[in-house]
Parts: structure tokens; C-alpha cells; sequence
């Protein structure tokens, strides 16, 4: 085995110095790119605010906060809302059902036979949790016990 002919220490000076340069092209990149600069490379003064917008981490949890009440009160609406009685027969036995829109349960009380019950009693349990809780919690949708 051979040694090599660049130390550790001289290879991590000339990454430095690479680094640097690349940095620089990267920082012109992105300026053109928002606008900062024109096509000569002369800055166009601007303000910050102008080119993007400005938000706090409070701002941002309220924005997020609001977004699930939204949803929460939308599902509480529909929630509210009756559904329309919807006939179908059965091919194989000829027995007409009246399915409700909203429950999707027909006059017998059974599902149809595209239903997932896993699937829907999630979201009931999602639902029914938010609705206890009177919507003031925006971790309801996220944290609900399954």
C-alpha cells in the first residue's frame, strides 16, 4: 500500500475553498431566479416582503389551527345535514332496497356489499371524538384513540 499524497487536512483547505466559490455561484443562481437580479448581474433593490412572504411560527400554527376547525365544522355540518332515500333491487333476489344516501344503510339496516366496515367505523370513531370535544381541540383529527 502506497501513502497518499494529500493529508486530510490540506484535501478539507481545498473543499473549503471549492465550497466558497460554489456558494457564490449558488447565491447569483437563486437571485436571478427570484427576480433580485437582471440579466446583467446589477441588483434590483427590493424588499424582502416584495419577493416573499414573511411568516412567524405563530402565524403558521394558526393558519393550521384554523384549517382543522374548518374541517371539523364542515363534518359537523354534514353531520347535521339528512340524506336522501336512494332505490335499488337486487339482481340476484329481487328484493328492492331503499338505501339512505347519508348512513348508506338500507331499510333492513345492512350496509351494501361494496362497504368496508374497518374502514368506516375509523371514521365514525374520528368524527364522533371531534364532536364530543365541541370542536375546540385542533388535535382531534390528528390524535384520536383507534
Amino acid at each position: 500500500m502506497g501513502r497518499q499524497n494529500r493529508s486530510r487536512k490540506r484535501r478539507d483547505e481545498m473543499n473549503e475553498i471549492k465550497k466558497k466559490r460554489y456558494d457564490a455561484k449558488e447565491l447569483i443562481r437563486l437571485k436571478k431566479t427570484l427576480g433580485i437580479l437582471d440579466a446583467d448581474g446589477k441588483e434590483i433593490k427590493m424588499e424582502i416582503g416584495e419577493v416573499a412572504e414573511i411568516k412567524t411560527a405563530k402565524e403558521f400554527k394558526r393558519a393550521i389551527k384554523s384549517k382543522e376547525e374548518r374541517e371539523l365544522m364542515y363534518e359537523h355540518q354534514e353531520s347535521l345535514e339528512k340524506g336522501q332515500q336512494v332505490a335499488q333491487v337486487n339482481e340476484k333476489t329481487g328484493v328492492e332496497h331503499v338505501y339512505n344516501s347519508k348512513t348508506l344503510k338500507d331499510q333492513f339496516g345492512n350496509y351494501p356489499a361494496w362497504f368496508k366496515k374497518k374502514k368506516t367505523a375509523k371514521r365514525l370513531r374520528k368524527k364522533q371524538h371531534a364532536q364530543k370535544k365541541n370542536f375546540k381541540q385542533a388535535w382531534t383529527t390528528v390524535n384520536v384513540p383507534l
